[in-house]
């Protein structure tokens, strides 16, 4: 337990959230000095990375729970606290900036009903808010948040999962092997079809989740093998991802790329002992970005420095979200967890 314990899951999460952050202050701020670097950014690749964790992780906390109850209660604690303040807070404060008077704000039909919509995690039925960033490139108030909804539905189909494999008397690789293919199929058809908005999410995403559990379930097994497996894991996803642009092999490559990615270079070991910044940096950089753009900062300041102080202001607020929000919440195993990594 202690070497699956000792990983760089925390690294490689921030990793991949201030991917997606880079990402969105690009495609959003329209600074023309910062297109070239767009192709750097791969929100598809750092989503896809925070899915097999989630697979890995999930598994992890399910079997170390006690109950069914304990499990989601865990997991509604780690996430609804603060992506319930950042729903509220933007749809409350936004008003100020909103084209329309406080009363009319408050009483337009819109409000609610993305008020509704995002606090069901059903972000894309309501992203904008009446009067707010309609002359911004996009007016979604955090279209970061899509993938909420996909981590939430991960939680509820775990225990399924375990159900099916238990009580069917079917083994994890077998169910394994069914949903990756079935999730790959939906994934390509709807691409095929010029719909990659559908095809990234449920069932499209499952691959990459079930990859992770897998990956738990069999620790002992791709620890023993992981030099001699991520040779050709590198191989077959460089030909799908950079040559033949496929998406056959590449959740399985991808998915053993990040396994050892969190299990070598053990420096990295303790990058969390400070706290986890990570799911801040995700749900609070978008609307930040959107204001500065609001605002024109890039365009009457420095875009870098503008950048940088966007950068700063999220890992600040990121940094206080886990401090004096969101680690209230969790197990204490976690916490105890955290009490270890900071004397470490």
């Amino acid at each position: 337990m202690k070497k699956i314990n000792s990983n760089n899951f925390d690294f490689l999460r921030v990793v991949f959230a201030f991917t997606v952050c880079f990402a969105h202050l690009i495609e959003l701020s329209q600074v023309e000095i910062f297109q070239d670097y767009a192709k750097l950014f791969n929100t598809r690749l750092a989503i896809n990375g925070f899915f097999v964790i989630s697979g890995f992780l999930i598994a992890k906390s399910y079997e170390n729970s006690h109950s069914l109850r304990s499990y989601i209660i865990k997991r509604v604690k780690r996430i609804v606290p603060a992506y319930l303040f950042v729903i509220l807070f933007c749809a409350l404060f936004f008003s100020v900036i909103s084209t329309f008077s406080v009363g009319d704000y408050f009483l337009n039909k819109q409000f609610w009903k993305y008020l509704l919509a995002n606090l069901t995690f059903q972000n894309y039925i309501e992203p904008c808010l009446p009067g707010v960033f309609g002359g911004n490139t996009l007016c979604a108030v955090n279209g970061a948040l899509w993938t909420i909804k996909i981590e939430e539905a991960f939680y509820l189909l775990l225990p399924l999962f375990y159900w099916i494999t238990k009580s069917k008397k079917n083994k994890i690789h077998v169910f394994g092997v069914i949903v990756y293919l079935l999730s790959v199929l939906y994934f390509n058809y709807f691409l095929s079809i010029d719909l990659y908005r559908i095809a990234k999410q449920l069932p499209g995403a499952l691959a990459f989740f079930m990859c992770g559990i897998v990956l738990y379930k069999n620790f002992n097994f791709f620890i023993k093998w992981k030099h001699h497996i991520i040779l050709p894991c590198l191989l077959l996803f460089f030909l799908e991802q950079y040559v033949f642009n496929t998406h056959v092999f590449k959740p399985v490559a991808y998915s053993f790329m990040v396994f050892y990615m969190a299990y070598n270079f053990k420096f990295l070991n303790h990058f969390g002992k400070y706290g986890d910044i990570t799911y801040g940096v995700y749900i609070y950089h978008f609307p930040i970005i959107q204001v500065s753009v609001f605002y024109g900062l890039f365009q009457v300041y420095n875009p870098l420095l503008v950048s940088v102080l966007i950068i700063l202001l999220v890992v600040i607020l990121a940094t206080l979200s886990w401090h004096f929000l969101e680690l209230r919440y969790l197990s204490k195993g976690r916490k105890e967890r955290q009490r270890k990594l900071l004397s470490s």
